[in-house]
């Protein structure tokens, strides 16, 4: 599968034709090849957003919200095509894609519809005069988004973007494109006005960076990692972008004596990992009180122990892969720095 740039209602190949492979991380096989941009892929399509933001930012909210429920619908009649694309693309388990990353996809459409809907104009009597805070879109917003959840994290970002009248560049993962390419399908086949979301697929160094630093994108939402975030935080400060991190987590599980075990073990297994615990709230290490630990840790292990690690396409099971060889190689790093360190495995390894 070839997939393209989604620039100005229309999929469009990179400019200077070079693409990259896509894979399926459990399988370790090709899926797809994806544009690999340039900052003139980036430039066409903040142009096109700039000449769609006059006409789109005239919709009224009404008319936008009815755009929002089309688009949360036609993804709706998709969520199946939705799961198993997150589940090729990422690697995570069919059961979890359907749960979360397409249920949410839709959700996060209605839910900002149904928010505006009830937005109020706050007003401020004085006694000789009357306050009104008034909204008006941004522009030209950027948006670059993470692997670990596609289409969830995409959708929440463009959905609010969307109803308060600003048009879109978007940047997935370059590990990750196969769902961004479906909405953009969706997008299409609903005639949704051109032009107002754009869709460029490549490297965060390249595309990433040439949307962060266009003077023309006046708003920038990032999802990732925390160094690449200082990076986006950066470029974007000196040029008095409006700014939205969400970076990367380290979190601790803290079970205390007085805590009911046998749920407690349950949910720090849940946190620990779901999505392979390739998520920024995931529990990334557990605290315990010394009264309660060895039993604690007994119930840890058997719930962990019941997990279903294998095929992602199949429904039995509860851990798939990680996103990649080289996250692969980093999570076994780690458990060889447990050993050097003289931790113990208690399963697995």
């Amino acid at each position: 599968m070839q997939i393209e740039n989604y620039i100005n209602g229309n999929f469009v190949s990179p400019l200077h034709g070079r693409y990259l492979n896509n894979s399926n991380p459990a399988e370790n096989t090709v899926i797809a090849t994806i544009p690999n941009s340039t900052v003139e892929d980036v430039e066409m399509a903040v142009k096109s957003a700039q000449n769609a933001q006059d006409v789109w930012s005239a919709y009224t909210m009404e008319e936008r919200i009815g755009w929002l429920r089309k688009i949360a619908t036609a993804l709706e009649s998709r969520k199946s095509e939705i799961a198993m694309l997150e589940s090729i693309d990422t690697g995570k388990p069919i059961k979890l894609a359907e749960r979360v990353d397409a249920s949410r996809s839709v959700r996060n459409f209605e839910f900002f519809a149904d928010h505006a809907e009830n937005l109020t104009q706050l007003r401020f009597e004085m006694a000789d005069a009357t306050n009104y805070v008034i909204r008006k879109p941004v522009g030209v917003v950027g948006l670059i988004t993470p692997w670990n959840l596609p289409l969830y994290l995409l959708t929440w970002k463009i959905a609010p973007a969307l109803v308060m009248g600003n048009t879109i560049v978007a940047k997935p993962s370059e590990l990750t494109p196969m769902t961004a390419n479906l909405l953009c399908e969706i997008l299409a086949s609903i005639n949704f006005p051109k032009g107002v979301i754009n869709i460029v697929h490549g490297l965060g160094s390249e595309v990433g960076q040439a949307i962060v630093e266009h003077p023309d994108v006046k708003a920038i939402s990032f999802t990732g990692g925390t160094a690449t975030g200082k990076i986006v935080a950066s470029t974007a400060a000196p040029l008095f972008k409006k700014l939205s991190l969400e970076l990367g987590g380290k979190n601790a599980t803290i079970i205390l004596d007085d805590a009911d075990l046998p749920v407690a073990a349950k949910g720090a297994a849940r946190a620990a990992f779901t999505n392979s615990g390739q998520v920024c709230l995931c529990g990334s290490r557990i605290l315990v009180a010394d009264k309660v630990y060895d039993e604690f840790v007994d119930l840890l292990v058997a719930e962990v122990k019941n997990m279903t690690v294998g095929n992602p396409k199949l429904a039995i099971t509860d851990i798939g892969s990680v996103i990649s060889q080289d996250h692969m190689e980093k999570v076994l790093s780690y458990i060889e720095l447990a050993i050097n360190e003289n931790g113990r495995i208690l399963t697995g390894g």
